[in-house]
């Protein structure tokens, strides 16, 4: 196994509160059986149903996520047609390995879920996806709510299939806007401004900006697709006075990444839809029969001191938040 980047396992019943963290069994947007997890005002919400996404991820009741409402409570037979659901899911990379749309049973297959113990008592959620026959594929992922409410994530991709293969984990988070997401630019980029245009219109777009460093993207409502092989170690959205960390790198010296070399992209979707994706792609690592691959992931949500309404308090807020040691 591939370790890219924590969990001792022990059965735990449902409603049960380990420390200041609970879990319990819910009906959620009118998915049944989906999950909660609790630590004081931060709350994330998992739902078997449509593959274990995490479909919620609140401080104070504020979903930091972006749901369709058009498919709550929906479930679907399989088929080769995709439904955007929101929250965030857990994708092969790259895309062109597999084409469009997502496969069925990867992207929203019924998955089951245990919950279990860490072992620093708190509850986790272990969800394993459902298995794709015809990719050979299916995922797991490890689920834990720290008492801080930060959220760890263990991503696993399984081979199931008869041949050695090469893929990587991205793991695809989609926001609500207006909001605005920022990262590093790696000064020693492959690419000649630190970005790959995955849409070749948004070399042009006025969505994507660089100052100071960061690469900051402002939705505006058109689509677009950028990535880069940023070192992290972060990843931020912010909406209004709340800003969503995802921590993630550096990247392995010597390993292949998707889309020419990219550790993280930024998706920017039609205004029909209104949504941005904040994506971390881990290395193309290969597999042989029976190999698994890993990517780790660790989000935070914070509550700022005012609202980031502009370029300008985008980077306003980096500064106060590495100030006091919230991000590196």
């Amino acid at each position: 196994m591939r370790r890219l980047f924590i969990l001792g396992l022990a059965f735990m019943a449902v409603s049960t509160a380990y420390a200041k963290v609970t879990v319990e069994k819910i009906s959620y947007r009118g998915w049944p059986d989906s999950y909660r997890l609790t630590a004081g005002d931060y709350s994330l919400v998992v739902v078997p149903e449509i593959g274990g996404r995490i479909m919620e991820y609140s401080l104070e009741g504020i979903n930091f996520l972006w749901e369709n409402e058009s498919e709550y409570g929906m479930t679907y037979p399989i088929k080769k047609e995709w439904h955007n659901f929101g929250g965030y899911k857990t994708w092969v990379s790259p895309e062109e390995y597999w084409g469009w749309p997502p496969d069925f049973m990867l992207d929203c297959g019924k998955a089951n879920v245990e919950v279990l113990q860490t072992a620093k008592g708190l509850p986790m959620l272990r969800v394993i996806g459902a298995p794709s026959l015809s990719a050979g594929l299916f995922f797991s992922k490890e689920i834990t709510l720290t008492e801080s409410g930060e959220i760890e994530i263990k991503q696993r991709m399984h081979n199931i299939g008869p041949k050695t293969v090469q893929y990587g984990i991205w793991d695809v988070t989609q926001v609500k806007t207006p909001c605005f997401v920022a990262f590093p630019i790696n000064p020693d980029s492959r690419f000649p401004d630190g970005l790959h245009y995955k849409i070749a219109e948004s070399r042009n777009s006025t969505q994507f900006d660089f100052n100071e460093g960061y690469c900051i993207t402002s939705y505006k409502g058109e689509p677009g697709d950028i990535c880069s092989d940023s070192n992290g170690p972060w990843m931020l959205g912010f909406r209004d006075d709340l800003a969503l960390v995802k921590f993630f790198g550096p990247m392995e010296k010597d390993a292949e990444y998707p889309d020419g070399g990219c550790s993280c992209e930024v998706f920017t979707s039609d205004p029909k839809l209104g949504y941005v994706e904040m994506e971390i792609l881990g290395p193309l690592i290969k597999m042989p029969p029976g190999g698994q691959i890993e990517l780790e992931g660790r989000w935070k949500l914070i509550k700022l001191t005012q609202s980031v309404t502009n370029e300008d308090r985008v980077l306003k807020a980096i500064k106060g938040m590495r100030g006091k040691g919230w991000i590196p």
